[in-house]
């Protein structure tokens, strides 16, 4: 069952509809100010601490009391380092010690409820009146299979801000035991495998130590003694903006579904995405690989009558090849050069064409309006192609494109500083990592070669348009001698596309 839309309650600012801070008059026209109303919401301080840790798992998180407790539960997991993949409810009292299960209250999420048959909802209830309703202490149980169970104490409250984010970090110890490893208990075990105990020569303890490095070191090594709060406050910032934004990863995030929204969310924040404009700045580097697009915008300010097969007169390819430095790129050494034997600038026309710089009708071909004003100005075409490079094909979860999407999880992958395609970092760094195909498996895309979902062994398409400029990134360092400088340019590439 898909989970509905989070509904918010209306904030209870004490302000009525004639302004901040004031009030009618009863039967009087006129306004009264009133400067000392007190906000009725309110920040909390929570210390929240895992059961049974040792030492004490534990964070300090400030909250807005007035948020429904479906939200806050996702607010606690990213806090913690959980990663949205299991239910999660609320309990007035621990459920295994309680001396009075009748009067205890559990609050369960909408897709939880149909299965347990009991329970309160989250998504009518606030934080702020599950506390009151279990005398200031809530229990917070996160994966009923390995029931990971925090207890929540209010340190101290007070009046939130204008404007004010609804959750931030404080502090925090230790990073959250790996999602599946058994319950506390468990965890305590592997840790202690992990640590050496048993010999490191015990097969069983070796299998146990690499499903540690992979479940929990595919973005960031395996530090068990860390907590990252960066990565919980980016984490918070992506769910107050209902993991939405308005850079590219943002409108990828904006075409899926709200789990896989929660689930990509994770690995984004570890390895530094975020889902607003970054502020970073266009490689110049590419700045100057756009300039086979601006030549061959140029090249059609006059109108190109093109051959009766559709092909560009021999004498415009070869003048664009010589005036973007691409001779030799397909391997056409002859002075004559056709557009029928150069893919490169097949694929360099079609993407001119798709993303309007282009227009081609009757067997002509011209520049757009868009391809004049852009030509003559490098560093705007630049940031136009990236624009339009970055728009997700996928309208929404039920219209995707596996070109797009692939191309997307690669650049994701890549920002992290890995090479989707050849299953290793081009940093030195060790660390094992999920693969692009195992983003698109969640997509639910299918191999109709293999027969199966997409794993490592299928062949990933890309956008054509990335295709062509992985190839002329490829070409110009190659002809500089500086072909070990690809991957990192590529990363550099991504990450400006998924950030700005």
């Amino acid at each position: 069952m898909r989970p509905r839309a989070r509904r918010r309650r209306p904030a209870r600012s004490g302000v009525d509809e004639v302004g901040r801070g004031k009030r009618r008059a009863p039967g009087i026209g006129r306004v009264i100010a009133m400067p000392h109303v007190i906000p009725l919401r309110r920040m909390l301080t929570l210390r929240i601490v895992l059961e049974g840790s040792a030492p004490p798992i534990w964070r300090t998180m400030e909250i807005d009391d007035g948020i429904m407790l479906d939200e806050a539960g996702l607010a606690l997991q990213c806090v913690m380092g959980w990663e949205h993949a299991h239910l999660q409810a609320f309990h007035s009292a621990v459920p295994y010690a309680r001396e009075d299960a009748g009067q205890a209250i559990t609050w369960y999420e909408e897709q939880s409820r149909p299965e347990i048959g009991v329970g309160e909802p989250q998504e009518t209830t606030t934080l702020g009146q599950a506390l009151a309703a279990a005398g200031g202490e809530l229990y917070f149980e996160y994966d009923f299979g390995d029931c990971w169970m925090h207890k929540i104490t209010v340190e101290a409250q007070r009046a939130k801000a204008p404007g004010e984010a609804p959750y931030r970090v404080v502090a925090g110890q230790l990073r959250a035991p790996l999602e599946d490893s058994g319950g506390i208990h468990g965890w305590q075990e592997k840790l202690s495998i992990l640590q050496g105990n048993p010999a490191p020569e015990d097969l069983e303890a070796q299998d146990i130590v690499a499903w540690m490095h992979w479940r929990g070191g595919r973005w960031n090594p395996l530090k068990p003694a860390e907590f990252r709060a960066d990565v919980a406050d980016a984490r918070l910032a992506m769910l107050a903006a209902q993991f939405t934004g308005d850079n590219g990863l943002g409108r990828w995030f904006d075409t899926m579904e709200p789990e896989l929204r929660r689930a990509i969310s994770v690995p984004a924040a570890q390895i530094g995405l975020g889902l607003q404009p970054g502020g970073i700045t266009i490689p110049p580097w590419f700045v100057d690989l756009m300039r086979s697009f601006a030549v061959l915008t140029a090249l059609c300010d006059a109108p190109v009558k093109l051959s009766a097969a559709g092909w560009l007169p021999p004498k415009i390819v070869g003048e664009l090849v010589e005036r973007s430095g691409l001779d030799g790129i397909d391997y056409e050494s002859g002075s004559t050069k056709r557009e029928n034997n150069m893919i490169t600038v097949i694929r360099l026309r079609e993407s001119a064409q798709q993303m309007g710089l282009l227009r081609k009708a009757k067997g002509v071909l011209t520049a757009t309006r868009r391809g004049r004003q852009l030509m003559e100005d490098p560093v705007a075409l630049a940031e136009y192609v990236a624009r339009k490079l970055a728009q997700p094909k996928a309208e929404g979860p039920k219209d995707r494109d596996i070109d797009s999407d692939s191309t997307f999880a690669g650049w994701f992958i890549r920002a992290g500083g890995f090479i989707p395609d050849r299953m290793q970092r081009y940093t030195p760094q060790p660390g094992l990592f999920m693969d692009k195909s195992e983003l698109l498996e969640i997509f639910g895309y299918w191999d109709p070669n293999q027969r199966c979902p997409v794993n490592e062994q299928s062949r990933l398409p890309s956008l054509q348009s990335w295709y062509l400029l992985e190839h002329l990134l490829d070409y110009r360092l190659r002809a500089e001698d500086m072909a070990e400088r690809i991957p990192e340019r590529l990363a550099e590439l991504s990450r400006y596309l998924l950030q700005g």
